[in-house]
């Protein structure tokens, strides 16, 4: 009863965690973002990078692009049916992560083998996502407070208890 009560009052005191209900329109902004990316990709010739002398790592990153930016749309529809779940958070922080490196890495191949214009573009859509990311870096971070704070709570009402326990146990 008391553990119920003080994981109720942490979870109502937590400073920067919002309601599921505030979190989930939040998330659901990361899928269109992203998915903004593949109209501009989809306009990339990577072949063209090669014959121009590119390294091929280039065309297998602007390819891990297409693939990640699905990854990150099921890791953000995950998300947002579970917005308070630190794994899930975590999971679709590192896929956008890497979908944004993977993106500037190719709009600098872009910038250098195809057009500037398009790889200004590109980069456009890029920071775009960014925001998306920014949010969601502090969003794991809160998430990650809370957690440990309900840990460390746990843990000072397991130890509560126990020594209850020994000190009943002494008296019979």
């Amino acid at each position: 009863m008391i553990f119920a009560t003080l994981i109720g009052l942490l979870l109502v005191q937590a400073p920067g965690i919002a309601p599921d209900w505030d979190l989930k329109p939040q998330v659901d902004k990361i899928g269109p973002e992203v998915q903004r990316l593949r109209p501009l990709l989809d306009q990339l010739q990577p072949e063209k990078w090669l014959a121009a002398g590119a390294p091929a790592a280039y065309e297998k990153q602007y390819k891990d692009c297409l693939t990640n930016i699905g990854y990150v749309q099921n890791a953000a529809g995950r998300l947002a049916a579970q917005p308070a779940k630190l794994t899930l958070a975590v999971e679709t922080l590192v896929r956008l992560e890497t979908l944004i490196q993977l993106s500037t890495s190719v709009s600098q191949a872009v910038r250098r083998y195809q057009n500037p214009a398009v790889a200004e573009l590109l980069e456009s859509e890029i920071s775009a996502a960014g925001a998306s990311r920014d949010w969601l870096r502090q969003h794991v971070s809160d998430l990650s407070a809370l957690r440990e704070k309900e840990l460390e709570v746990s843990e000072q009402e397991a130890q509560r208890c126990r020594a209850q326990t020994l000190k009943q146990g002494g008296k019979k």
